[in-house]
């Protein structure tokens, strides 16, 4: 992790010049040039311990270097006068100075252990090729894959006259190579082309090697000969190709003009685990992606293997089976891997249920299958700027579904992630997620409505490679589980030996293991969610730049983690104890509820997360000091329900460049002056009590926020609330009470079918030029009682392609979309709103490609005009009558009738 180690360094100097305004940049390329090496000099993979020793060294470096720049930039940041700048600045300079020559000298023993480890053991091929009188029948059996042989060979014998490459995608191990031998040994196949060549192609391909095992022959004339020799060995002849394994679009490249299209209908199939290549190589057609098997399919293949070929079993190792086959997670190669294990251990049960109970470790540990070496190679072939990301999924619980936005907002903090031009850092790490999809590492679990990856997971099987590698490269830390008594022997001492020194990262399910904690040199602590009672926090760990308590509540504000200079990220949440408050006049001390004014000493601060507990009989607001919006380095706050003290912007007010997602901004706060203070903000929720939006509803002016791309208001209704009345004078001290009353609320039925409200609007929309006009997403959530016919407004947003409308944003039976409607809306949902009808045109939503309707109990139907909107792709619907799933159906029918194309449709609990 030497390469990102110096990545994290680049990333605290540019942040450095950012805040003292020195000049760093030599410091910065210099450590570019030498990380462009590192990049280089990673693809030796294996155990090689002297290249272990020097990245060991160099990550050292980079840490120790990076707190040390922190702690002189921020004196420089803090100075009272020149003298101090001065010194401080100077300090800087040395220790880069010292760093960079270490790194340097190490990078260069780098560079000669490497170069001799090449000279040592070449770089050989590990080509396999198949040539067609060697030909097989495919080891695996296949199960459970019979409509995909007959879509592949269905594209193989058919189709047109060009030549065609046809890919099939998917992760090591899923059984690519078993459905393309199967494919290529068909009866029909073997009688339908003239002739047939496979090779396979590895990560260290060779083009020479895949020539020669396509020619069926080993030949020592020049590579070009033979390009030309298999070119004439094809020509004329209607051929099949099958390229096994492909990793690269450069290794196509190599490869693709030795095909000559003799337009008689010849094909090559290739298969390979990246999309990226495969959509490359493809002819237009989208590459096949082979899908996990389902539990049955696992059991039968499991059934085949074991127990059709062994004999017969009781009834009891079935049942055993059957739990083996579901833990495989649809893997065919972790069951092949399983059978051979199961056939050759006793026929016990105690032996078989131990089995079942480790089926990872069992599969990951089994050396004969080497399962884990065909998974490991799709590690090792990752790009340096991956596999931190890839290795950071081993923070995250076995099963656990891992969200997207807790992604993009925990990498870019981290530091490993490259800086790239005209992307924001987020954007960079949304680049990243869809790579690893892409290459087969992790699977999508949910799409958003807008059709972006929500969700993520990865197989228990690759995580247990995850796992293998973060610990073996230190950048999980691993002495937890050592505690909890999940790791095994041989890496509990050493665990627990670099435990209190480790500079990686710790996952904390239980509240007692933030205690063992204590002292060490952590450079991240998450606490996942693991239903935490309120606890009192010793934070004593003070290198930590990552602190996520999110998911535990704190009853004051804990002091401690001002302390914690190096934070990039802090994510709190506290619960109050306001009881004595309800129902009486008194103030609510400001003490018990605010934020000190300190936390703007945290000046590395990119992610800060308060949270509100939505639990309980009473909620209460964060009294934020306004200082909190002149914290020059954040990206992304959010305030939960809050009120700023002393909010008027003031002339020395800092514009906060670097903001880029403001969530839970008060809505009395919206007003151009604040808005000035962030140009380059790209989200913002506008969240509040229905007072708080009462009290400033005329007055939004978002005009000034010309970068912004995603805007969404969000109603509170707690049962009971410390609604804030009046704001301490300014100046006022943190031990001035805040006049605050406790008032209780009227209940509002939110999830389920309810008279709607009939009151006056809660907020009123701006005029279309007082929204900002990049705006691709807005969303109203929450009883704000707007009329349809305000729509209008919205439809007039030139760039609007995401509009989410729910819990009655909306009154009224009749939605009526008038004048242009929505000419470039893509992707609309509809959530507990009331309407009756629904009275509009395909010309209105011209580019409509999802529809979301839930919890639409009154609707009777979606407009039958839907079905000439030739861009839909989806509708969605769930809890509605019967007639809106029926009318779905009929457009879903009309579009195929009419225009010869598909849509998905799903409906449930209709």
């Amino acid at each position: 992790m030497a390469y990102a180690a110096v990545t994290s360094l680049m990333r605290t100097i540019h942040q450095s010049m950012e805040l003292t305004g020195c000049d760093l940049q030599l410091f910065y390329e210099k450590l570019e040039s030498l990380r462009a090496i590192l990049e280089k000099s990673c693809n030796i993979t294996g155990d090689h311990e002297e290249l272990t020793i020097l990245e060991v060294e160099i990550i050292e470096v980079a840490y120790t270097t990076e707190d040390m720049v922190d702690l002189e930039s921020r004196s420089v940041f803090l100075a009272q006068n020149l003298e101090e700048r001065s010194r401080a600045m100077w300090e800087i300079f040395f220790v880069l100075e010292q760093a960079l020559e270490c790194i340097d000298s190490t990078v260069k023993q780098w560079m000669a252990t490497s170069d001799s480890m090449k000279d040592l053991k070449p770089q050989t091929s590990s080509l396999v090729s198949l040539p067609e009188r060697a030909v097989e029948q495919p080891e695996n059996i296949m199960v459970g894959r019979e409509n995909e042989f007959e879509m592949m060979l269905d594209q193989l014998a058919r189709g047109g006259r060009e030549l065609e490459v046809v890919s099939i995608v998917g992760m090591g191990g899923i059984g690519k190579t078993t459905l393309a031998t199967k494919l290529y040994s068909d009866p029909y196949i073997m009688s339908r082309f003239d002739i047939r060549a496979k090779a396979t192609v590895s990560q260290e391909y060779c083009v020479r090697n895949v020539l020669q095992g396509l020619l069926s022959s080993i030949s020592d004339e020049p590579d070009d000969q033979l390009a030309d020799q298999l070119q004439k060995h094809l020509k004329g002849r209607r051929y099949l190709v099958v390229i096994d394994d492909l990793w690269t679009t450069e290794a196509w490249d190599d490869i693709k003009l030795c095909f000559p299209d003799c337009y008689n209908g010849s094909r090559i199939l290739l298969t390979t685990r990246n999309v990226e290549v495969a959509e490359y190589a493809s002819s237009g057609k989208p590459p096949h992606h082979m899908r996990l098997m389902n539990f049955d399919e696992s059991w039968n293949l499991l059934y085949k293997k074991i127990f059709e070929k062994e004999g017969s079993y009781s009834p009891k190792f079935e049942n055993i089976g059957k739990q083996i086959a579901l833990k495989c997670g649809g893997l065919p190669l972790a069951i092949t891997v399983i059978a051979g294990l199961l056939s050759k251990i006793s026929k016990k049960l105690d032996e078989w249920q131990n089995v079942a109970e480790n089926v990872s470790s069992v599969v990951s540990t089994d050396l004969e299958a080497k399962c884990m070496r065909v998974l490991a190679l799709s590690y090792h072939h990752l790009p340096s700027h991956l596999k931190p990301c890839f290795l950071y999924f081993a923070i995250f619980a076995e099963d656990e579904e891992i969200y997207v936005n807790k992604l993009v907002e925990l990498w870019p903090v981290e530091g490993f992630l490259n800086e790239e031009e005209g992307k924001s850092i987020e954007e960079v790490a949304e680049t990243c997620i869809n790579e690893l999809v892409d290459r087969s590492l992790i699977s999508i679990h949910n799409l958003s409505i807008d059709g972006e990856i929500e969700s993520c997971g990865m197989h228990d099987v690759t995580r247990e490679l995850c796992l293998r590698e973060a610990r073996n490269m230190n950048f999980v830390n691993d002495f937890v589980n050592v505690i909890r008594g999940k790791s095994d022997q041989n890496s509990c001492a050493q665990s627990i030996q670099c435990s209190f020194k480790s500079r990686s990262r710790i996952s904390i399910y239980k509240e007692e293991e933030l205690a063992w904690c204590r002292n060490s040199e952590a450079h991240s602590i998450i606490m996942l969610d693991g239903g935490f009672n309120c606890i009192t926090l010793e934070l004593s760990f003070k290198l930590v730049r990552v602190l996520d308590l999110g998911s535990t509540t704190c009853p004051i504000f804990p002091s401690g983690v001002l302390s914690l200079i190096h934070l990039r990220y802090l994510s709190l949440c506290f619960n109050p104890c306001l009881q004595q408050y309800r129902g009486s006049k008194e103030a609510v001390p400001s003490s018990i509820i605010d934020i000190p004014l300190s936390i703007s000493s945290l000046c590395y601060l990119q992610t800060f997360k308060l949270y509100v507990p939505f639990t309980g009989d009473c909620a209460y607001p964060f009294i934020l000091p306004s200082v909190i919006l002149t914290m020059p380095q954040l990206r992304k706050l959010c305030m939960g329900w809050n009120y700023l003290r002393s909010h008027e912007p003031t002339e020395n007010r800092l514009v906060l460049k670097s903001l880029q997602c403001l969530n839970q901004l008060n809505p009395r706060y919206c007003t151009g002056s604040i808005f000035r203070l962030f140009p380059n903000l790209k989200k913002l929720q506008v969240f509040g009590i229905p007072e708080d939006f009462r009290n400033r509803k005329d007055l939004y002016d978002f005009r000034y926020l010309y970068q912004l791309e995603k805007l969404e208001f969000g109603i509170f209704y707690p049962f009971a609330a410390c609604s804030l009345k009046n704001t301490a004078p300014s100046g006022s001290t943190p031990q001035d009470p805040l006049r605050s009353q406790t008032e209780t609320l009227h209940e509002e039925t939110l999830f389920g079918p309810t008279a709607p409200p009939t009151d006056v609007p809660t907020l009123l929309l701006p005029p279309p030029d007082a929204f900002p006009q990049n705006l691709k997403s807005l969303t109203f959530r929450g009883q704000f009682s707007l009329a349809w016919k305000d729509l209008s407004i919205v439809g007039k947003l030139p760039k609007l392609e995401v509009l989410k409308l729910s819990h009655n944003a909306f009154i009224g039976e009749e939605w009526e979309v008038v004048e242009e409607g929505f000419p470039h809306l893509k992707f609309l949902c509809l959530e507990n709103v009331y309407i009756r009808y629904w009275r509009t045109s395909s010309d209105h939503f011209p580019y409509l490609e999802r529809l979301f309707l839930r919890n639409c109990y009154y609707l009777d139907s979606i407009p039958r005009d839907f079905a000439d909107i030739t861009t839909l792709a989806l509708i969605d619907i769930n809890y509605c009558q019967q007639s809106v799933g029926n009318s779905a159906k009929q457009i879903q029918q009309d579009i195929q009738d009419n225009y010869g194309s598909s849509i998905e449709v799903h409906t449930r609990n209709l």
